[in-house]
């Protein structure tokens, strides 16, 4: 026999259903599905690391004892000693750049493991909670309905709900990463600007070789941290196929970084590594104003859209079970006892708690790498450095991702949900049938399809 509906089970059932609306907006699995993998490729990237940095200090070892162990007695004059002994320091002077670089990158990435864990601690308690709030509410309706759905109407609206609400979670985290990885990009760009004006002021002939050693530190150091953020920020997108800063070219920008102090000795190797930085920043530049089109032009008129239709859906769905409810209650001989508020001002209230919600979901997350002596507040420029390289013209910009690669498959969701519907019909006429046969059977579909892994 089906459950009794009191005026407790109502007030349960909104309650719950009011938070795991709200719960649902902030689009908490998928947002631990993007740190879970963010984090555990920074784990790997620690991995990989610490492996090249044992191999950087080997090589560093080895260079060094070369440049001690020359001996000017195995030459036949000075001239060939001193030219051997150039060669040599030049190759020491790399590698230990290289090794510096490599441990530099290691004592940038490995703290962000401990802030990441935080994080998914925070997600993964969300998440437990969401899915604790729907087991009591799909618990309730099972008793309420007697383990069946309580009309056909409201499986199809539950699983009308499923699909909308699943594209609009696809598209807010595709929004969620790249809003993240258009902040590590404009970082990358301001710090390879400070790289390309600091690497030009190498040229001023009245420094000393120690003045120049310190700007081509700082050169260096901008460089690392704009190559850590580009790297990063493709680690966010990493099925989407950048048209520029693509990773070959970052790992161009990483090999004339490690040779930067010899670079700097020499006039044509420092136009040589000017070009490839400046060519970098041009790049960067031209990437991040990609970022801008896809995020302005495609994913928040997506994101508008689809949230709209899932408030729809929900509403739909809401207004099918609040009916429902009454049903029972008038059922029971119980109308005048029982109060169901479904009044349009507390549907337009919760409307509202949902897109303050949806507001706080695309916190900034990502975890900026930065340069030596780079302020907090490095996303507006100094003031000495150059401005932004001129835009790409609109109609030469690189077109965006198409909304499979953006969004997931979400044409097989579709195919999905109509197979569902299509299942469901079929039990009903399958279940039908043996009833007007006289036999005792029911179907008791009740599923909680919130807790499904849907593969993207």
């Amino acid at each position: 026999m089906s459950g009794e509906v009191t005026q407790e089970t109502i007030d349960k059932y909104v309650a719950l259903d009011n938070k795991i609306r709200l719960l649902e907006n902030k689009n908490i699995r998928k947002t631990y599905d993007s740190v879970k993998k963010r984090y555990d490729a920074i784990v790997l990237s620690v991995q990989t690391l610490k492996k090249k940095y044992e191999e950087c200090k080997k090589q560093t070892a080895k260079e060094k004892a070369d440049v001690d162990q020359l001996d000017i007695k195995s030459f036949l004059n000075q001239e060939a000693f001193d030219k051997s002994m150039s060669k040599e320091k030049a190759e020491y002077l790399e590698a230990l750049n290289r090794e510096e670089l490599i441990k530099k990158q290691l004592d940038t990435i490995q703290p962000q493991l401990g802030e990441m864990e935080k994080e998914l601690n925070r997600e993964k308690g969300g998440i437990e909670e969401l899915e604790k709030m729907c087991q009591e509410q799909e618990d309730l309706l099972s008793k309420i309905f007697d383990g069946a759905y309580g009309s056909e109407l409201e499986n199809k609206l539950e699983s009308d709900l499923d699909l909308v609400r699943e594209k609009r979670q696809r598209i807010g985290n595709a929004k969620y990463k790249w809003t993240n990885g258009r902040i590590l990009l404009e970082h990358a760009c301001n710090q390879l600007a400070f790289a390309n004006k600091r690497w030009a002021d190498i040229k001023n002939t009245s420094l000393n070789m120690q003045e120049k050693y310190g700007i081509a530190t700082e050169a260096r150091n901008n460089l690392i941290a704009a190559i850590q953020n580009l790297q990063s920020c493709q680690k966010y997108l990493d099925n989407i196929d950048f048209p520029y800063c693509k990773p070959n070219e970052v790992q161009t920008l990483e090999k004339a970084t490690n040779n930067i102090y010899v670079d700097m000795q020499s006039p044509d190797r420092h136009k040589h590594a000017g070009e490839c930085y400046n060519v970098t920043h041009r790049r960067a530049a031209a990437l991040l104003q990609w970022f801008d089109n896809v995020i302005n032009t495609v994913i928040e008129k997506d994101i508008m859209e689809s949230t709209k239709e899932e408030a729809e859906a929900s509403k739909k769905l809401r207004a099918e079970r609040i009916k429902l409810l009454k049903e029972k209650v008038e059922a029971q001989g119980m109308g005048g006892q029982v109060q169901i508020d479904d009044s349009a001002k507390n549907e337009r209230s919760l409307e509202l708690a949902m897109c303050d919600g949806e507001e706080e979901d695309i916190e900034i997350q990502a975890v900026i790498f930065k340069a030596d002596g780079e302020d907090d507040n490095s996303l507006h420029p100094a003031q000495d450095v150059p401005p932004a390289p001129t835009p790409v013209p609109l109609s030469e910009l690189a077109p965006p991702p198409n909304n499979e690669a953006l969004f997931g498959n979400i044409e097989q969701l579709k195919k999905q949900h109509e197979k569902e519907i299509s299942d469901f019909q079929k039990a009903q006429e399958m279940n039908k049938a043996r009833l007007q046969q006289g036999l005792e059977a029911k179907l008791a579909a009740r599923r909680n399809r919130r807790t499904k892994n849907t593969p993207e």
